[in-house]
C-alpha cells in the first residue's frame, strides 16, 4: 500500500492531522481522498507531538476499511468458506427498509457490513458444520446423508475441513471489525507503532532511512508470504516456513537478514505489551538458503592490473586506493567530508566516530597509512573550498552514484579472464578482503584489523577496554606494501 506522510493543517483555529488515502483503497473508503482527525489544539508544537499517534489512528481507520472490503474477494477466507459450504445463497440477515419499503435479505455471499453481523453469519456455518458432523456419525452406521450428498454434488468437506474453514472466516470478519488494539495483526503493528518507532529512530540517527526501509520491506514479504496473522497466532514454524520460501531463491546470508528484520517488530511487540513472549527466538536457520559466494580478494598482480585501466576515472582511481589501504567500506569512502580527516596524538586518519555508518563497531577511527598520505594531502589542497572529498551526491538512503561506477570500471578490467579463474566474484568489496589479507600476511593480530574495518570483535574481552590505540593501528597499515600506487607522488616530489 502507498502511504503518504500525515501533515498537519488548520482548520478554524484548530490544528488536523491530515492523511491521504491510498488510491488502492479508496473505494473502500467512499472514494475520500483525504481524511483528518482534530489535534485538539490550536498549538503547532503541541500538535506536532500529537502527530505521530493520530496519523497512526488514521491509518488504522483505513486498513479497516480495506479488510472489511477484503471480504468480498473471492480469495479471502470468508468467501472460500461460503463458497466451499454451499452457503452462497444463504440468507442470514433481514431488515425493513424505510425507502424501498420492503424486508431485505442479506445473502451470505454479501459479508457483513456491521460488527453485530458478525454472530449470524457465524451461526450459518456451524448449522452446516452440525450438519457435517451428523452425517459422519451416521456413515459410521452406514446411513449416509443423501440429501447432503446431493447438495455438495458427491463432494462434501470433511467436519474436519469445514472446522477449519469457519475458524479461518470468523477470525477473519472479527479482524475486520476489531480494532488493532483489540486483535493486533503482523500488518497492523507494522503500520501502526513500529512504522512509527523506525520513524523515531531514524530521526534520532539511530538508524539508516535505507535501514528502516529494508525491515518494512521485509515485514512485509513476510505478511505476503505467510499471511496477516494475529500477533498471538505467531508461531517459531511460520519463520521456518519463510526462512523456506526464501532459501529458494536467496542465500543462507540474506534468509537470515529478513526473518530478523521480522523477528525486530515482534521483538518491539514484547516491549510494548503486545505480544508475552517472540516466537522467532533461538532458531536454527543455518540450513536454509544457497551457500553464499564471498568475495575474492585481489592479489597485487590484479590489483596492479586494475589501476592500469585506461581512462580510469581519478576520483574511482582515488576511491580504490582508499580503500585498498584502509579496508573502508565504499560509501564510508565516498562521502567523506573535509572535517573528517584529523590528526590525533600525530597520526592523520579518516575520523568515522559521529557518521552515519553500518553499526555501532563501524563508528571508529581509520589511520591513514604512509603510501596514502601524500594523495590524501592533494586531495585536501584540491578540495579546499569544498565540503566533501567527491562530488557524488547522496540519496535519501545514504548511498552515491560511486557503486554503479565502480562496477562499470572494474567489469572493464575483466578480472575473471586476467586471473583465469571463472569462478570467482570480484567486486569493490574485494578491496576490502585484499586489506585484510594484507593484515594477515603482515601478521597483525586480528583485534587490530578487525578494529580497524569495524568488524565485530565477537569475544568476551572485547567487551573490556577502548581496543587497541590509534598508535596500533597506524603501526599495523604501515605493514601493508602497496606496489600498485606508485602513481602517488611522494610529498615534495608533485
Amino acid at each position: 500500500m502507498d502511504w503518504h506522510p500525515a501533515s498537519i493543517s488548520l482548520r478554524k483555529g484548530t490544528y488536523y492531522v491530515v492523511l491521504t488515502v491510498p488510491k488502492a483503497v479508496r473505494s473502500a473508503m467512499g472514494d475520500k481522498i483525504q481524511i483528518r482527525k482534530s489535534t485538539g489544539t490550536s498549538d503547532k508544537t503541541i500538535a506536532m507531538q500529537r502527530k505521530f499517534d493520530l496519523e497512526g489512528a488514521l491509518r488504522d481507520q483505513v486498513l479497516a476499511a480495506a479488510r472489511q472490503a477484503s471480504l468480498s474477494d473471492e480469495a479471502s477466507h470468508y468467501q472460500q468458506a461460503v463458497l466451499r459450504l454451499k452457503l452462497v445463497d444463504r440468507p442470514y440477515y433481514h431488515a425493513y427498509d424505510d425507502e424501498v419499503g420492503d424486508v431485505l435479505l442479506r445473502r451470505m455471499s454479501n459479508a457483513p457490513s456491521h460488527i453485530d453481523h458478525i454472530a449470524l453469519a457465524a451461526k450459518e456455518f456451524n448449522r452446516v458444520l452440525l450438519r457435517l458432523k451428523k452425517a459422519e456419525l451416521e456413515a459410521e452406521d452406514h446411513n449416509p446423508d443423501l440429501s447432503l450428498l446431493k447438495e455438495f454434488d458427491l463432494n462434501p468437506p470433511s467436519a474436519d475441513e469445514a472446522d477449519i474453514l469457519i475458524k479461518a472466516a470468523v477470525s477473519e470478519l472479527h479482524k475486520s471489525f476489531g480494532t488493532p488494539e483489540a486483535i493486533p495483526t503482523v500488518s497492523s503493528t507494522l503500520v501502526g507503532t513500529y512504522q512509527r518507532t523506525l520513524e523515531q529512530r531514524v530521526k534520532r540517527k539511530d538508524m539508516k532511512s535505507k535501514t528502516a526501509k529494508a525491515r518494512m520491506n521485509n515485514i512485509k514479504q513476510f505478511v505476503d508470504m505467510i499471511g496477516d496473522l494475529p500477533l498471538d497466532e505467531v508461531e517459531a514454524t511460520h519463520a521456518y516456513a519463510f526462512a523456506d520460501q526464501l532459501g529458494k531463491e536467496f542465500a543462507n546470508s540474506t534468509v537470515k537478514t529478513r526473518v530478523s528484520d521480522v523477528s525486530t517488530l515482534f521483538e518491539d511487540a514484547v516491549r510494548s505489551g503486545r505480544m508475552k513472549h517472540n516466537p522467532f527466538t533461538n532458531l536454527k536457520l543455518r540450513s536454509y538458503g544457497k551457500r553464499g559466494q564471498h568475495y575474492t580478494p585481489l592479489s597485487d598482480e590484479l590489483l596492479t592490473h586494475l589501476f592500469a585501466i585506461p581512462k580510469l576515472r581519478l576520483d574511482i582511481k582515488r576511491i580504490w586506493a582508499i580503500l585498498v589501504c584502509t579496508g573502508m567500506r565504499l560509501d564510508e569512502v565516498a562521502t567523506l567530508q573535509l572535517h573528517q580527516i584529523k590528526e590525533k596524538d600525530g597520526i592523520f586518519n579518516f575520523d568515522l566516530t559521529n557518521a552515519a555508518v553500518k553499526n555501532a563497531n563501524s563508528q571508529r577511527r581509520v589511520p591513514i597509512c604512509r603510501t596514502l598520505e601524500p594523495l590524501i594531502r592533494q586531495i585536501i589542497n584540491e578540495r579546499a573550498r569544498r565540503e566533501n572529498l567527491f562530488d557524488f551526491r547522496v540519496n535519501s538512503d545514504g548511498k552515491t552514484r560511486a557503486s554503479s561506477l565502480c562496477v562499470y570500471w572494474m567489469a572493464k578490467a575483466n578480472l575473471n579472464k586476467e586471473s583465469g579463474d571463472t569462478t570467482a566474484r570480484y567486486t569493490t568489496h574485494s578491496l576490502r578482503g585484499s586489506f585484510k589479507d594484507k593484515m594477515r600476511d603482515a601478521e597483525v593480530a586480528q583485534e587490530v584489523h578487525n578494529a580497524i574495518l569495524g568488524h565485530d570483535q565477537h569475544t568476551v574481552g572485547a567487551a573490556y577496554g577502548r581496543g587497541p590505540s590509534l598508535n596500533i593501528m597506524k603501526s599495523a597499515v604501515d605493514k601493508a606494501n602497496h606496489p600498485y600506487l606508485d602513481w602517488i607522488a611522494p610529498e615534495g616530489r608533485r
